[in-house]
């Protein structure tokens, strides 16, 4: 398999204002587990020099959210990028909140256009380069908050407007032909569900596809995580894969596979995704300028992918 190459991604990819040849446009950079909640201990200062070093290293893409740390992670963005604001393409989202241990739904137009307030305000910044729906709202029709945010890209508060985590059948019968609406999707070697969902997106050009949680928060490229626990308070207690003792014999021999043939875990899952035509954009979450290096050097790896993934995965 040869290393997908940027000119084969759609030319309507979404790009910062300045920097139109921002190196990688279809790798973006996800802040989910940078606000030190969640994932356990964290330094907020390793975050800052992650982002740092990406932008060093040409990227300009970079995804965040107000529930992410609830509204960390956009803070940490806006110390990052205040600076060189118009050289960077930032993406957040709206429609979900924490409140106690609970996660709640609102993407009422209100809501969104509150939650996209609260967000201009923690980035610093008087407009986004894209504005998303995270999930669905259960108790608001799918349509109203699609013309919700179409509103607020007509009032000029947000240059694109985008989903999440909407079903195949969702796509076809809210995202239009030739819209090209940037979907984020979860998918990757285990969690491979999402394929549907992003042929859907392909049918028609309707969506720009956004892989969300490529190394499935870590278990896929980590094999420490293979016996390691994980702190009471880690979001990934919550994520079935990692009590799968089965899906974690895989891995093993996954990871034993890799050490044999000299590649990378991150290289191996990276190639496999981009083997898929139906993936458009790859937005992993680095914690530390290590884990961004890894990544950055997988994309580099000339090495044909494991033939092996997919068998093991």
């Amino acid at each position: 398999m040869a290393l997908r190459k940027d000119e084969r991604f759609d030319p309507a990819l979404p790009l910062p204002v300045k920097g139109q040849d921002a190196c990688l446009p279809w790798l973006w950079v996800g802040t989910w587990s940078m606000g030190g909640e969640g994932f356990g201990p964290h330094d907020l200062s390793l975050s800052m020099r992650t982002l740092e070093h990406a932008f060093e290293r040409g990227i300009r893409h970079f995804d965040t959210a107000g529930f992410y740390a609830q509204g960390r992670s956009e803070e940490l963005l806006s110390k990052a990028f205040s600076s060189v604001r118009n050289e960077v393409f930032l993406s957040s989202k709206g429609g979900l909140f924490r409140k106690g241990r609970r996660v709640w739904h609102d993407a009422r137009p209100e809501a969104l256009f509150r939650a996209l307030e609260k967000s201009l305000e923690r980035l610093g910044t008087d407009y986004l380069d894209l504005f998303q729906l995270h999930w669905p709202d259960p108790s608001v029709p799918l349509g109203e908050s699609i013309d919700a945010l179409k509103g607020l890209k007509n009032k000029g508060l947000i240059r694109y407007w985008g989903v999440g985590n909407l079903s195949s059948g969702q796509v076809l019968n809210y995202i239009r032909e030739g819209e090209l609406i940037p979907h984020q999707v979860h998918f990757n070697p285990v969690h491979k569900e999402g394929l549907k969902i992003l042929q859907a997106g392909r049918q028609g050009k309707r969506c720009i596809n956004c892989v969300i949680s490529p190394f499935e928060q870590g278990l896929l490229v980590s094999p420490s995580l293979l016996e390691k626990g994980l702190g009471k308070k880690d979001v990934r207690n919550r994520n079935p894969y990692f009590k799968d003792a089965r899906l974690k014999k895989r891995l093993s021999a996954f990871f034993n596979a890799c050490l044999q043939k000299e590649i990378s875990p991150v290289s191996a899952v990276i190639k496999w995704l981009l083997n898929h035509k139906e993936v458009d954009v790859i937005i992993p979450g680095p914690r530390t300028p290590t884990q961004l290096i890894e990544i950055l050097d997988g994309i580099r790896d000339e090495r044909e992918v494991l033939s092996e993934v997919g068998d093991f995965l």
